[in-house]
């Protein structure tokens, strides 16, 4: 029996629902709100696309939940960007048509291999191209749907032997394959087999964490500084009133301590106006009497900096290497960038590179701290933090974010859920500076913690102990391998041989 059709924009609502709540509330219901949504979303949207739902209320699902996790950005856009109104909506229907079209082809992919090879093939198929999308195709803001694990400790360490992918795939793969074998005619609990065998993986998984290899302990006093000062603002006086502040928190926690150093972090954005890729023995002075190692976000010309300072190091200094789309500079080849900011007016900012020790060294009693910075939107990007840390051999994360941008949206909460697994996947802690809320700590053990509310300021203090572990995540073959071995799962699948002469 066909569904009439005022239900179908209807059911599409529906499930667009489910899809927000996968991303919408971080930590909601205790933490279990997001993973089962994002076990759930999948399952129902193909379920509805394989027993034969046209595949343009599949597509219009898919862009309802997008223009509902996306509502933030016109008024923002318009705010902070200075565009008409009606001119961001535009941009964020754009936005959410191409982000939409891209998880579409996930699913049709996946309907055609269920045709050719059943629910085996549909869940390879699945996997695969959800595997494909996130790695290669363009996002204006990265995002990834593994991040939804995050919200527990016990599914956010699965991602040290996977990546954030793989558990994207893990969930569109268990949703195919439970909604082919109900397209199938299967049995419920053959249908369910997929999702347990998911369920079963962060089980394992989660107790296999503990048997990884670790390194010492570390141990280092952290102070953040959340200064919510106006987003994209250069004023006379910021390092002065950042120092102002910093200087009462280490004097309220008697700080530092003779026993560990003392890492004081500053968001991006932070300092502004100046060109701070210029040697300033006086900034190292300003870090050097207060007895701390000083990492703070600040700009040099085109390039958005991170600058180290501590007495007896030389400065440190590391450039955006992934600037945003649009947002920060314009995408495409340099001639075509050029063009574009021309028409429009636009200065789009230079990238810096990853090169080989890319942190930010701090000397312990334990031996070296090496703190790799990532700036803004470079930690939802897996593969450029991995490749941060390994070429910076570093044991410590830091993200310097200028969330200014988002006003009171749920855009920052939404940052920092897609960011939370880069410490389960490499084993290392991240700590968020952020210019305006929420700063927070992100553990190695999946668990964390954010302070504070958008557009507040605070002043945050961490007693930081861990131990680097050395996660199956950190190889650079590990994405590769499990695209590898899925496509080599659709080809023999859909493979038939050519039938032998007589």
């Amino acid at each position: 029996m066909k569904t009439p059709w005022l239900l179908r924009p209807l059911s599409s609502l529906i499930l667009s629902g489910v899809f927000v709540l996968a991303f919408r509330f971080p930590g909601a219901l205790g933490g279990w709100l997001e993973p089962i949504m994002a076990l759930l979303f999948p399952l129902l949207l193909l379920d509805g696309l394989f027993k034969g739902r046209h595949a343009f209320w599949t597509w219009a699902t898919l862009l309802a939940g997008l223009v509902l996790l996306y509502g933030w950005v016109p008024q923002t856009l318009a705010s902070k960007g200075g565009l008409p109104f009606g001119l961001a909506l535009l941009g964020m229907i754009l936005l959410s048509l191409w982000e939409a079209t891209g998880l579409w082809l996930v699913a049709m992919g996946s309907r055609w291999m269920v045709r050719r090879a059943g629910a085996l093939g549909a869940t390879c198929a699945a996997a695969l191209l959800l595997l494909g999308w996130e790695a290669w195709g363009f996002h204006v803001y990265p995002w990834s749907w593994g991040a939804a694990f995050g919200a527990l400790p016990w599914t956010a360490r699965s991602a040290a032997f996977v990546g954030t992918s793989g558990l994207s795939a893990l969930a569109w793969g268990a949703g195919a394959w439970a909604a082919a074998t109900l397209a199938e005619g299967g049995s419920p609990r053959r249908a369910l087999a997929g999702p347990g065998l998911v369920l079963g993986f962060f089980i394992l998984a989660g107790g296999a964490w503990y048997l990884l290899p670790r390194d010492p302990v570390r141990a280092l006093d952290v102070a953040m500084i959340q200064p919510n000062f106006p987003a994209g603002q250069r004023w006379v006086g910021m390092e002065t009133e950042m120092w102002r502040r910093s200087d009462a928190l280490l004097k309220a926690q008697g700080w530092p301590r003779a026993e560990r150093p003392t890492l004081l972090l500053w968001p991006e954005s932070s300092v502004m106006g100046r060109d701070d890729r210029q040697p300033d023995p006086r900034l190292q002075a300003a870090a050097a009497s207060r007895g701390v190692a000083w990492l703070f976000g600040t700009e040099g010309g085109l390039f958005n900096l991170v600058r180290g300072e501590l007495a007896g190091q030389p400065t440190f200094l590391f450039a955006k290497t992934e600037p945003m789309p649009f947002g920060e500079r314009m995408p495409g080849p340099e001639p075509f960038r050029l063009w574009l900011d021309r028409q429009l007016g636009f200065t789009s900012q230079e990238a810096g590179e990853l090169a080989d020790g890319c942190a930010f060294s701090i000397p312990t009693a334990a031996g070296a701290v090496r703190v790799h910075p990532l700036i803004c939107s470079e930690a939802l990007l897996p593969e450029r933090t991995r490749r941060g840390l390994a070429l910076g051999r570093a044991d410590l994360l830091s993200n310097h974010t200028n969330d200014g941008w988002f006003d009171r949206s749920i855009a920052t909460d939404l940052h920092a859920a897609q960011i939370r697994l880069r410490a389960t996947e490499l084993g290392v802690p991240l700590l968020r500076a952020t210019l305006t809320g929420k700063s927070g700590i992100f553990r190695e053990d999946g668990r964390f913690q954010l302070w504070g509310t958008p557009l507040s300021e605070g002043a945050y203090a961490v007693d930081l102990r861990w131990r680097p572990i050395h996660t199956p995540a950190r190889s650079a073959w590990l994405v590769p391998l499990l695209m590898s071995v899925l496509a080599a799962g659709c080809l023999l699948l859909t493979w038939k041989p050519f039938p032998r002469k007589r």
